[in-house]
Protein backbone atom coordinates (compact mmCIF):
# COMPACT_ATOMS: atom_id res chain seq x y z
CA UNK A 1 0.00 0.00 0.00
CA UNK A 2 2.83 2.37 0.85
CA UNK A 3 4.38 1.75 -2.56
CA UNK A 4 1.07 2.54 -4.26
CA UNK A 5 0.70 5.98 -2.66
CA UNK A 6 3.38 7.78 -4.71
CA UNK A 7 2.14 6.11 -7.89
CA UNK A 8 -1.47 7.02 -7.17
CA UNK A 9 -0.39 10.53 -6.25
CA UNK A 10 1.40 10.98 -9.59
CA UNK A 11 -1.59 9.58 -11.47
CA UNK A 12 -3.92 11.93 -9.62
CA UNK A 13 -1.71 14.92 -10.46
CA UNK A 14 -1.67 13.93 -14.13
CA UNK A 15 -5.44 13.56 -14.15
CA UNK A 16 -5.81 16.99 -12.60
CA UNK A 17 -3.60 18.46 -15.33
CA UNK A 18 -5.95 17.15 -18.00
CA UNK A 19 -9.25 17.40 -16.14
CA UNK A 20 -8.52 20.62 -14.30
CA UNK A 21 -9.13 23.01 -17.21
CA UNK A 22 -12.61 21.61 -17.94
CA UNK A 23 -14.20 24.89 -16.96
CA UNK A 24 -11.37 27.06 -18.30
CA UNK A 25 -11.92 29.61 -21.00
CA UNK A 26 -11.22 28.18 -24.45
CA UNK A 27 -8.22 29.71 -26.23
CA UNK A 28 -6.82 29.48 -29.76
CA UNK A 29 -3.05 29.73 -30.27
CA UNK A 30 -1.50 30.54 -33.64
CA UNK A 31 2.17 29.61 -34.00
CA UNK A 32 4.47 29.98 -37.00
CA UNK A 33 7.88 28.92 -38.29
CA UNK A 34 9.82 29.26 -41.53
CA UNK A 35 11.27 25.90 -42.59
CA UNK A 36 9.77 22.72 -44.04
CA UNK A 37 7.59 20.49 -41.89
CA UNK A 38 10.01 17.55 -42.06
CA UNK A 39 12.74 19.50 -40.24
CA UNK A 40 13.14 19.27 -36.41
CA UNK A 41 11.47 22.69 -36.24
CA UNK A 42 8.34 20.91 -37.45
CA UNK A 43 8.87 18.11 -34.95
CA UNK A 44 8.79 20.61 -32.12
CA UNK A 45 5.93 22.75 -33.36
CA UNK A 46 3.52 19.94 -34.26
CA UNK A 47 4.25 17.84 -31.17
CA UNK A 48 3.95 20.91 -28.96
CA UNK A 49 0.58 21.71 -30.55
CA UNK A 50 -0.73 18.17 -30.10
CA UNK A 51 0.46 17.82 -26.50
CA UNK A 52 -0.71 21.29 -25.46
CA UNK A 53 -4.19 20.61 -26.81
CA UNK A 54 -4.36 17.25 -25.04
CA UNK A 55 -2.83 18.31 -21.73
CA UNK A 56 -5.09 21.35 -21.57
CA UNK A 57 -8.12 19.08 -21.75
CA UNK A 58 -9.03 20.53 -25.12
CA UNK A 59 -9.38 24.07 -23.80
CA UNK A 60 -6.49 25.26 -25.98
CA UNK A 61 -6.52 24.80 -29.75
CA UNK A 62 -3.18 25.28 -31.50
CA UNK A 63 -2.90 26.14 -35.19
CA UNK A 64 0.54 25.60 -36.76
CA UNK A 65 1.67 27.65 -39.78
CA UNK A 66 4.91 26.60 -41.47
CA UNK A 67 7.10 27.70 -44.35
CA UNK A 68 7.07 31.53 -44.11
CA UNK A 69 3.25 31.62 -44.14
CA UNK A 70 3.31 34.08 -41.22
CA UNK A 71 6.00 36.25 -42.80
CA UNK A 72 9.75 36.44 -42.38
CA UNK A 73 11.29 35.51 -39.05
CA UNK A 74 11.75 39.12 -38.01
CA UNK A 75 8.20 39.89 -39.13
CA UNK A 76 6.96 37.04 -36.96
CA UNK A 77 8.77 38.46 -33.94
CA UNK A 78 7.15 41.83 -34.59
CA UNK A 79 3.75 40.11 -34.77
CA UNK A 80 4.36 38.59 -31.32
CA UNK A 81 4.93 42.08 -29.97
CA UNK A 82 1.75 43.32 -31.65
CA UNK A 83 -0.26 40.33 -30.44
CA UNK A 84 -1.22 39.23 -33.96
CA UNK A 85 0.79 35.99 -33.62
CA UNK A 86 0.98 33.93 -30.42
CA UNK A 87 4.16 31.91 -30.86
CA UNK A 88 7.09 31.43 -33.21
CA UNK A 89 10.32 29.47 -33.49
CA UNK A 90 13.03 31.52 -35.20
CA UNK A 91 16.83 31.62 -35.34
CA UNK A 92 18.22 33.51 -32.36
CA UNK A 93 20.09 35.93 -34.62
CA UNK A 94 16.77 37.17 -36.00
CA UNK A 95 15.64 38.06 -32.48
CA UNK A 96 18.85 39.95 -31.72
CA UNK A 97 17.73 43.23 -33.34
CA UNK A 98 14.74 43.28 -30.96
CA UNK A 99 16.46 42.01 -27.82
CA UNK A 100 20.24 42.53 -28.04
CA UNK A 101 21.20 40.12 -25.23
CA UNK A 102 20.23 37.23 -27.50
CA UNK A 103 23.33 38.16 -29.55
CA UNK A 104 25.39 36.50 -26.81
CA UNK A 105 24.31 33.21 -28.42
CA UNK A 106 25.20 34.49 -31.90
CA UNK A 107 28.92 35.12 -31.33
CA UNK A 108 31.19 32.84 -33.38
CA UNK A 109 32.52 29.79 -31.53
CA UNK A 110 30.79 30.98 -28.35
CA UNK A 111 29.01 27.63 -27.95
CA UNK A 112 31.44 24.70 -28.15
CA UNK A 113 29.20 21.66 -28.49
CA UNK A 114 25.75 20.25 -27.74
CA UNK A 115 26.40 19.65 -24.02
CA UNK A 116 27.70 23.19 -23.61
CA UNK A 117 24.61 24.55 -25.37
CA UNK A 118 22.26 22.61 -23.07
CA UNK A 119 24.14 23.73 -19.97
CA UNK A 120 23.86 27.38 -20.99
CA UNK A 121 20.31 27.38 -22.35
CA UNK A 122 18.66 25.22 -19.70
CA UNK A 123 20.52 26.72 -16.77
CA UNK A 124 20.83 30.02 -14.88
CA UNK A 125 22.99 31.65 -17.56
CA UNK A 126 20.13 31.34 -20.03
CA UNK A 127 17.71 32.97 -17.63
CA UNK A 128 20.19 35.79 -17.12
CA UNK A 129 20.25 36.37 -20.87
CA UNK A 130 16.53 36.37 -21.63
CA UNK A 131 14.78 36.70 -18.28
CA UNK A 132 14.06 40.38 -18.98
CA UNK A 133 12.34 39.81 -22.31
CA UNK A 134 8.70 39.83 -21.12
CA UNK A 135 9.09 43.20 -19.44
CA UNK A 136 11.36 44.78 -22.05
CA UNK A 137 9.86 43.55 -25.35
CA UNK A 138 6.61 41.76 -24.43
CA UNK A 139 7.80 38.30 -25.47
CA UNK A 140 8.64 35.15 -23.45
CA UNK A 141 11.35 32.66 -24.36
CA UNK A 142 9.76 29.34 -23.39
CA UNK A 143 12.46 26.90 -24.53
CA UNK A 144 15.26 26.38 -27.05
CA UNK A 145 14.09 23.25 -28.87
CA UNK A 146 17.33 22.33 -30.67
CA UNK A 147 20.99 23.14 -31.21
CA UNK A 148 22.94 22.60 -34.42
CA UNK A 149 26.06 24.14 -35.91
CA UNK A 150 26.25 26.18 -39.07
CA UNK A 151 28.66 25.21 -41.85
CA UNK A 152 29.61 27.10 -44.98
CA UNK A 153 28.06 26.09 -48.30
CA UNK A 154 28.99 27.56 -51.68
CA UNK A 155 28.44 27.04 -55.39
CA UNK A 156 32.02 27.67 -56.59
CA UNK A 157 34.83 25.64 -54.98
CA UNK A 158 36.01 23.60 -52.00
CA UNK A 159 37.07 25.64 -48.95
CA UNK A 160 40.16 24.35 -47.17
CA UNK A 161 41.28 27.51 -45.38
CA UNK A 162 40.51 31.18 -44.80
CA UNK A 163 42.20 32.15 -48.07
CA UNK A 164 39.75 29.98 -50.01
CA UNK A 165 36.86 31.39 -47.98
CA UNK A 166 37.79 35.01 -48.76
CA UNK A 167 37.50 34.50 -52.53
CA UNK A 168 33.69 34.46 -52.46
CA UNK A 169 30.72 36.55 -51.37
CA UNK A 170 28.25 35.22 -48.82
CA UNK A 171 24.72 35.75 -47.62
CA UNK A 172 24.46 36.49 -43.92
CA UNK A 173 21.36 37.17 -41.81
CA UNK A 174 20.60 40.77 -40.95
CA UNK A 175 22.48 40.63 -37.67
CA UNK A 176 25.43 42.87 -36.85
CA UNK A 177 27.39 40.16 -34.99
CA UNK A 178 27.20 37.82 -37.97
CA UNK A 179 28.16 40.58 -40.40
CA UNK A 180 31.14 41.51 -38.21
CA UNK A 181 32.16 37.84 -38.02
CA UNK A 182 32.28 37.43 -41.80
CA UNK A 183 34.31 40.62 -42.11
CA UNK A 184 36.75 39.28 -39.51
CA UNK A 185 37.05 36.07 -41.55
CA UNK A 186 38.00 38.15 -44.61
CA UNK A 187 34.73 38.48 -46.54
CA UNK A 188 32.46 41.39 -47.43
CA UNK A 189 29.09 39.76 -46.62
CA UNK A 190 25.68 40.58 -48.06
CA UNK A 191 22.89 40.82 -45.43
CA UNK A 192 19.83 39.05 -46.86
CA UNK A 193 16.66 37.87 -45.11
CA UNK A 194 16.25 34.12 -44.61
CA UNK A 195 13.18 34.02 -46.86
CA UNK A 196 15.36 35.26 -49.77
CA UNK A 197 18.52 33.24 -49.05
CA UNK A 198 17.88 30.35 -51.44
CA UNK A 199 16.90 32.63 -54.32
CA UNK A 200 20.00 34.77 -53.77
CA UNK A 201 22.16 31.64 -54.07
CA UNK A 202 20.29 30.35 -57.14
CA UNK A 203 20.63 33.65 -58.99
CA UNK A 204 24.30 34.18 -58.11
CA UNK A 205 23.65 37.28 -56.02
CA UNK A 206 25.83 35.43 -53.49
CA UNK A 207 28.11 32.42 -53.82
CA UNK A 208 27.10 30.85 -50.53
CA UNK A 209 26.38 31.29 -46.84
CA UNK A 210 26.10 29.13 -43.76
CA UNK A 211 23.43 26.83 -42.36
CA UNK A 212 23.26 23.55 -40.42
CA UNK A 213 23.40 20.54 -42.70
CA UNK A 214 19.80 19.52 -42.04
CA UNK A 215 18.55 22.98 -42.99
CA UNK A 216 20.67 22.96 -46.14
CA UNK A 217 19.11 19.64 -47.07
CA UNK A 218 15.50 20.30 -46.09
CA UNK A 219 15.50 23.66 -47.89
CA UNK A 220 17.26 22.16 -50.96
CA UNK A 221 20.39 24.30 -50.87
CA UNK A 222 22.32 21.10 -51.68
CA UNK A 223 20.77 21.10 -55.15
CA UNK A 224 22.80 24.16 -56.12
CA UNK A 225 25.59 24.51 -53.53
CA UNK A 226 27.80 21.44 -53.96
CA UNK A 227 30.63 22.47 -51.61
CA UNK A 228 30.37 22.46 -47.81
CA UNK A 229 33.15 23.40 -45.37
CA UNK A 230 32.63 22.00 -41.87
CA UNK A 231 33.47 25.09 -39.85
CA UNK A 232 30.71 25.09 -37.22
CA UNK A 233 31.42 28.75 -36.47
CA UNK A 234 27.88 29.67 -35.39
CA UNK A 235 25.37 27.67 -33.38
CA UNK A 236 21.75 27.62 -34.47
CA UNK A 237 19.77 27.81 -31.24
CA UNK A 238 16.25 28.85 -32.31
CA UNK A 239 14.07 29.82 -29.35
CA UNK A 240 10.37 29.14 -29.15
CA UNK A 241 8.90 32.52 -28.27
CA UNK A 242 5.39 33.19 -26.99
CA UNK A 243 3.76 36.61 -26.81
CA UNK A 244 3.02 38.16 -23.45
CA UNK A 245 -0.53 38.88 -24.60
CA UNK A 246 -1.14 35.15 -25.15
CA UNK A 247 0.44 34.20 -21.83
CA UNK A 248 -2.03 36.46 -20.07
CA UNK A 249 -4.95 34.51 -21.57
CA UNK A 250 -3.94 31.27 -19.81
CA UNK A 251 -5.05 30.14 -16.39
CA UNK A 252 -2.64 28.27 -14.09
CA UNK A 253 -3.60 24.82 -15.37
CA UNK A 254 -3.27 25.85 -19.02
CA UNK A 255 0.10 27.43 -18.27
CA UNK A 256 1.28 24.19 -16.67
CA UNK A 257 0.05 22.26 -19.70
CA UNK A 258 1.96 24.58 -22.02
CA UNK A 259 5.21 24.19 -20.08
CA UNK A 260 4.89 20.40 -20.06
CA UNK A 261 4.09 20.30 -23.77
CA UNK A 262 7.15 22.44 -24.48
CA UNK A 263 9.41 20.10 -22.50
CA UNK A 264 8.10 17.01 -24.30
CA UNK A 265 8.45 18.62 -27.73
CA UNK A 266 11.92 19.97 -26.91
CA UNK A 267 13.20 16.49 -26.03
CA UNK A 268 11.84 15.12 -29.31
CA UNK A 269 13.24 17.97 -31.42
CA UNK A 270 16.72 17.71 -29.89
CA UNK A 271 16.74 13.96 -30.52
CA UNK A 272 15.57 14.45 -34.11
CA UNK A 273 18.33 17.00 -34.71
CA UNK A 274 21.17 14.99 -33.18
CA UNK A 275 20.15 11.64 -34.63
CA UNK A 276 19.46 12.95 -38.09
CA UNK A 277 22.59 15.00 -38.79
CA UNK A 278 24.91 12.16 -39.88
CA UNK A 279 22.13 10.68 -42.00
CA UNK A 280 21.65 14.03 -43.74
CA UNK A 281 25.35 14.31 -44.57
CA UNK A 282 25.28 10.91 -46.29
CA UNK A 283 22.21 11.94 -48.27
CA UNK A 284 23.94 15.15 -49.37
CA UNK A 285 27.07 13.25 -50.42
CA UNK A 286 24.89 10.93 -52.50
CA UNK A 287 23.69 13.97 -54.49
CA UNK A 288 27.26 15.08 -55.26
CA UNK A 289 27.97 17.46 -52.38
CA UNK A 290 31.63 17.41 -51.29
CA UNK A 291 32.71 18.17 -47.72
CA UNK A 292 35.98 19.67 -46.52
CA UNK A 293 37.35 19.83 -42.98
CA UNK A 294 39.36 23.07 -42.62
CA UNK A 295 41.63 23.51 -39.63
CA UNK A 296 39.38 25.81 -37.58
CA UNK A 297 42.25 27.12 -35.44
CA UNK A 298 42.74 30.25 -37.59
CA UNK A 299 38.96 30.79 -37.67
CA UNK A 300 38.78 30.63 -33.87
CA UNK A 301 41.61 33.17 -33.60
CA UNK A 302 39.74 35.58 -35.88
CA UNK A 303 36.59 35.03 -33.79
CA UNK A 304 38.39 36.16 -30.63
CA UNK A 305 38.63 39.67 -32.06
CA UNK A 306 34.87 39.64 -32.64
CA UNK A 307 34.32 38.63 -29.01
CA UNK A 308 36.62 41.38 -27.72
CA UNK A 309 34.98 44.08 -29.83
CA UNK A 310 31.52 42.87 -28.81
CA UNK A 311 32.36 42.97 -25.08
CA UNK A 312 33.86 46.44 -25.40
CA UNK A 313 30.89 47.78 -27.34
CA UNK A 314 28.13 46.19 -25.24
CA UNK A 315 29.71 46.88 -21.84
CA UNK A 316 30.46 45.15 -18.50
CA UNK A 317 27.09 43.39 -18.13
CA UNK A 318 27.58 41.55 -21.40
CA UNK A 319 31.24 40.81 -20.67
CA UNK A 320 30.26 39.23 -17.34
CA UNK A 321 27.72 36.93 -19.00
CA UNK A 322 30.28 36.00 -21.66
CA UNK A 323 32.63 34.86 -18.90
CA UNK A 324 29.87 32.67 -17.47
CA UNK A 325 29.25 31.11 -20.90
CA UNK A 326 32.97 30.41 -21.31
CA UNK A 327 33.06 28.85 -17.82
CA UNK A 328 30.11 26.58 -18.63
CA UNK A 329 32.22 24.87 -21.32
CA UNK A 330 34.78 23.61 -18.77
Amino acid sequence: MKMLKPILGSMFAALLLVAGPANAKKVTMNIGYSVNEGHPYGTFMHLFAERFQTLSGGTVRVKVHCCHKMGSEQEQFKKLQLGTLDGTMIAQNNAGPFYPKIDLLVLPYMIQNFDHAVKVADGPVGQEIWGGMPKEVGVHLVTIPLFSFRHIYNTKMPINNLADFAKMKYRVPKNTVMVDTYKAFGSDPVPIAWSEALTATQTGTVDGGDLPLDVQYSQKFHDIAKHVAMTGHFVLAPPFFVSDSFMKKLDDSQMEAMQMAAKIATAASRFHTNYGMSIVQKKMEATGVTFTQPDIGPWVEKAKAVHSAFAKERGPEYAAIMDKIYAAAK
